[in-house]
């Protein structure tokens, strides 16, 4: 399995957002200044039209101007109309150029009509000063024109680059969504779309089936969650299967003994020490067994959440001396009892706590196969009463002591030598939990183990 490193998801996400709103931006303020600057050229070119159509006018009063008298009412109106075109020409103005030209046709246009009222001048200078005043209003619509044209030079110079930001945006735009889309399916829907088919592959059965962790981060995280999750079924199936097989390891040596104990007390049946040693094999196996399928019973109750304890006040003591005196008959090992002089009143469930040293010391005998003393203590506080169950057998490493509550766990070599399946310790745990105590657990390899059970005095909690 690939476990490159690749691009997360949520980085590629906000790239993406920056990537378009840098993009949106850029062109809000494309067309921003766009707008502006075709505003402005609309404005010039507005300004030309009206002053190119008030110079005509200006022009079309000097000619009615030169075909009335000097004192004429209409002449002073025609000369009143001429100023006030002349101003409001200076309204439209945009450039230094067209003022100056406009300022020169004013001086042109007020020497003729200062002539125009002066009897001694000659018609030919009037004609003359008439013919300045008119090139000036021409030089005037030439600058006008010429402002004009730069004016539509400029909005066509707009128009083009508008045209290409809007295709540079659109081609970036469409070049990065083929990138992104080519992105998604070759770096996140098929890595998805093999996930899904691994999954759908497992379901069938295909317990070996695993993800290839590739692709953005994420994905790469759920492909490594479902492979610890296949891992973590698959060790659950071989924990079963070595369960399975413990089972039927420890089910049928008891059954074994019972039949050949039966067998040999129906060859002599008139034997009294036969028939004892007969009863006592077949009590101990009895109970074995029996033993057994409480701890199955058990944990099918704890794992429903059935489990119900009856809790009265007992003497911790007498609980501990009772769950020895079911060990007396072991040949290789000794039981030490380490008990208070004075009573240890405790709130619990008596078989429960029976229960949990019992399989305390059962464990302690198991792990112990060279035989050897096997210490119960039992010690009080204000609040709390412990029991301490020490061997002195094989022991633990500090890894397999982190396992050893696990259900089915089996330590070391003991698995292939020491019968068991591995329930016994997992039931301890949650027994002592719902009585709302702890367990702790002292060992190394070759020094055996000491097992430390904390009761509450008061009682479970609830």
């Amino acid at each position: 399995m690939s476990t490159g490193r690749g691009i997360r998801l949520r980085t590629l996400s906000w790239v993406v957002t920056l990537v378009l709103l840098g993009v949106a931006l850029a062109v809000t303020a494309a067309l921003v200044l766009l707008t502006s600057y075709i505003h402005q050229t609309n404005d010039s070119l507005a300004a030309s039209v009206e002053s190119v159509r008030l110079t005509r006018e200006i022009e079309l009063t000097l000619d009615l101007l030169a075909h009335v008298g000097p004192d004429d009412l209409t002449a002073r109106h025609l000369r009143g109309d001429l100023r006030e075109l002349l101003q409001e020409a200076g309204h439209h103005v945009l450039t230094s150029q067209e003022a100056a030209t406009l300022l020169e046709a004013a001086d042109r246009i007020d020497q003729y009509l200062d002539a125009s009222r002066d009897h001694l001048v000659a018609p030919f200078e009037l004609t003359r000063l008439r013919g300045a005043a008119l090139d000036a209003t021409d030089r005037f619509v030439a600058v006008n024109v010429a402002q004009s044209l730069v004016a539509r030079e400029r909005a066509d110079h707009w128009d083009r680059l508008a045209n290409r930001i809007g295709l540079g945006c659109g081609a970036f735009l469409l070049g990065a969504a083929a990138l992104l889309a080519w992105w998604l399916r070759a770096r996140a829907f098929q890595p998805l779309i093999g996930l899904a088919a691994t999954m759908e592959v497992f379901a069938r059965g295909r317990r070996d089936a695993r993800a290839d962790e590739v692709g953005p981060h994420e994905l790469r995280e759920i492909a490594g969650r479902f492979n610890a999750m296949a891992d973590a079924l698959a060790a659950q199936r071989a924990a079963q299967m070595t369960f399975l097989g413990g089972v039927a390891h420890d089910l049928k040596n008891p059954l074994a003994a019972l039949r050949l104990a039966l067998a040999t007390q129906a060859r002599d049946p008139d034997s009294a020490d036969r028939t004892r040693r007969t009863l006592g094999i077949v009590e101990r196996q009895t109970s074995h067994l029996e033993r057994m399928v409480g701890d199955f019973l058990d944990i099918a109750r704890i794992e429903a959440g059935k489990l119900e304890l009856r809790p009265v006040d007992a003497d911790l003591r007498e609980l501990v001396r009772e769950s020895a005196a079911l060990f007396d008959g072991y040949p290789h090992h000794q039981l030490a009892l380490e008990l208070p002089a004075e009573p240890v009143p405790v709130r619990c469930d008596p078989l429960r706590v029976i229960q949990i040293v019992v399989n305390l010391i059962s464990n302690a005998v198991k792990y112990s196969p060279q035989g050897g003393a096997v210490e119960i203590a039992v010690t009080a506080a204000d609040d709390l009463a412990a029991v301490a169950v020490r061997d002195h057998g094989i022991g633990m490493s500090e890894a397999e002591v982190r396992r050893i509550f696990e259900p089915f766990s089996r330590v070391g070599l003991s698995r292939d030598t020491i019968p068991g399946v591995g329930l016994g310790l997992h039931v301890v745990l949650q027994l002592v939990r719902a009585h709302g105590g702890t367990v702790d657990v002292d060992s190394a390899p070759g020094r055996g183990s000491t097992f430390r059970v904390h009761l509450p005095r008061g009682g479970p909690p609830g």
